[in-house]
């Protein structure tokens, strides 16, 4: 846990909550006595972008779906799920038309 004085906390409150954010502990101080503790309430919980191909079919196939959404899922999907993750804008150029 690092230590600020109140000045440094206004001076500098953008950083200051910055790392706040990214989990960063400190103790205020007023004229050298300590005053209290900043901390993010509740901890910051980054959020997963990307689930691995794995869990997304994990994910459908143990989904409560009626006979029918089964069997289009199965004919739509089926086993077709990449274990890479690529960017979908670089699959084909896009061409303007004039």
């Amino acid at each position: 846990m690092r230590t600020i004085s109140q000045r440094e906390l206004r001076n500098d409150s953008g950083r200051i909550l910055r790392e706040l954010r990214d989990g960063e502990e400190f103790e205020v101080t007023v004229n050298g006595e300590s005053f209290g503790i900043l901390r993010m309430s509740p901890p910051p919980v980054k959020p997963q972008r990307f689930a691995s191909a794995e869990t997304l079919r994990a994910l459908y196939e143990n989904a409560p779906l009626t006979a029918q959404q089964a069997d289009a899922w199965k004919r739509d999907v089926g086993d077709t799920f990449d274990d890479e993750l690529d960017d979908p804008y670089t699959r084909a150029p896009h061409h303007r038309q004039e």
